[in-house]
């Protein structure tokens, strides 16, 4: 009986050193990829309720940080989707210019700068969506290259020449 209880103790001393190792990390990808310091607490905090909840299932000497990225990927997908579903009214006119019946140029909410959103979103969706999420995770969010390959779990070069080719294929598109 005693053992069992010994092994449930180094497990949890386990679970919440990984927890004060990674969280820090954890944190910081929160902020930098949600909109507001609310909104990053939020996921932040949903990152952390998954972990301690699952964390159980993790075996000991796993490496968690690609776990845990991953459970921070979902829950911020999971914001996402959940911020698309409500639109403030704030933006709702930027909206409403999709749907008017003049031309954009005649409306009051026409931009100039619509034509280089139109080719970055058009070079985007002609990636696919691996190369998006690396292209994502390399310049948007500022991981390295040996944090990228540590993530995926390939080989530092692997990650190098996909992020290469990746670009490649982003200038062939844009380029015609």
């Amino acid at each position: 009986m005693r053992a069992s209880k010994n092994k449930n103790t180094k497990n949890d001393e386990w679970v919440e050193e990984a927890w004060r190792t990674y969280s820090p990390q954890i944190y910081n990808l929160c902020k930098m990829s949600c909109g507001s310091c609310e909104d990053a607490k939020d996921v932040f905090q949903n990152v952390a309720l998954r972990f301690f909840k699952y964390a159980k299932s993790i075996k000991y000497g796993d490496s968690v940080y690609p776990w845990l990225f991953r459970v921070f990927r979902n829950c911020f997908y999971d914001y996402v989707r959940f911020r698309q579903k409500m639109m403030p009214f704030s933006i709702a006119s930027d909206v409403m210019g999709d749907y008017m019946s003049l031309p954009a140029e005649s409306s009051v909410f026409y931009r100039e700068g619509n034509q280089k959103n139109d080719d970055l979103l058009r070079v985007v969706n002609s990636l696919s969506s691996s190369d998006q999420e690396l292209i994502d995770m390399a310049f948007h969010k500022g991981l390295s290259t040996e944090e990228l390959s540590a993530l995926y779990g390939v080989s530092f070069s692997a990650i190098a020449k996909r992020r290469k080719s990746a670009i490649k294929r982003a200038r062939n598109v844009l380029l015609g």
